[in-house]
């Protein structure tokens, strides 16, 4: 058993001599369509954790359920943190992991608006704590769209009693902020902009601007297609770590 939340300190203190490599599960509270459950990224970033987890032998810490999800905000039940706080919050939790040994520490991130703090905290780690962190996204690269047909399938391969399809819909992204174009997803000509979801989509489905991003589609099947051939690729990558030397990867002096 791998879950630290779920063993003794005891059998803690004989994980962290057995591997100094632990993965966080990072994730959000936040709309997700009216289909998919608000806990989508935190469930799915725990989810694969506890498989990766239970396939390499590696710690896995409890799952952090609020992040940076502010312009979601509109949406009733979205949580959010300022940055700020999330980074000292992730830091602080890390460190405390390193402090029984965990040398080698992995953030399992469900939700993009978390990427550039968990990135700003990794870097901190290993150029001023001896820690090397990175930072792997819980979904699939190129995985397109927030509540759409990827993201509701990998939620019915992990969780399908949360997600109610009968309420699945497919959206029209808008295409205009006031006079202006937008162009893909955040952007108005050549300047890009703090946008929030309902700028995009009065759904919470969400894509780029004038795409159409369906949600009907989403299938269990899908979800393992998708996500069966990542889990390997994230598994070799923790073998490696395992087996590398925690000092030489950490920033040069």
């Amino acid at each position: 058993m791998v879950q630290l939340a779920e063993i003794s300190w005891t059998d803690a203190g004989e994980l962290f001599r057995r591997t100094d490599v632990a993965l966080i599960p990072v994730g959000s509270t936040e709309q997700h369509g009216p289909h998919n459950p608000l806990g989508t990224d935190h469930l799915v970033a725990g989810a694969l954790a506890r498989v990766v987890g239970d396939r390499t032998g590696v710690a896995v810490l409890p799952t952090i359920p609020v992040g940076v999800s502010e312009h979601h905000r509109h949406f009733p039940g979205t949580l959010w943190v300022p940055p700020s706080t999330f980074r000292e919050y992730v830091r602080a939790v890390a460190l405390s992991a390193a402090s029984h040994g965990a040398k080698k520490i992995i953030f399992i991130n469900g939700h993009g608006g978390n990427t550039a703090s968990l990135l700003e905290v990794a870097g901190e780690l290993r150029r001023e704590h001896g820690v090397f962190s990175a930072v792997i996204m819980a979904f699939p690269p190129g995985m397109a769209g927030h509540a759409g047909a990827g993201e509701t399938s990998v939620n019915l391969y992990f969780h399908r009693w949360l997600v109610r399809m009968d309420r699945a819909v497919d959206t029209r992204q808008k295409e205009r902020l006031g006079p202006l174009r937008m162009v893909g997803l955040g952007r108005v000509g050549p300047a890009q902009f703090p946008w929030d979801t309902i700028d995009l989509s009065e759904t919470g489905v969400l894509g780029a601007a004038g795409e159409a991003i369906a949600s009907k589609t989403a299938s269990e099947e899908e979800g393992r297609r998708l996500m069966e051939p990542y889990i390997e690729e994230i598994c070799r990558f923790i073998e490696e770590l395992k087996m590398a030397k925690a000092e030489e990867l950490l920033s040069r002096p």
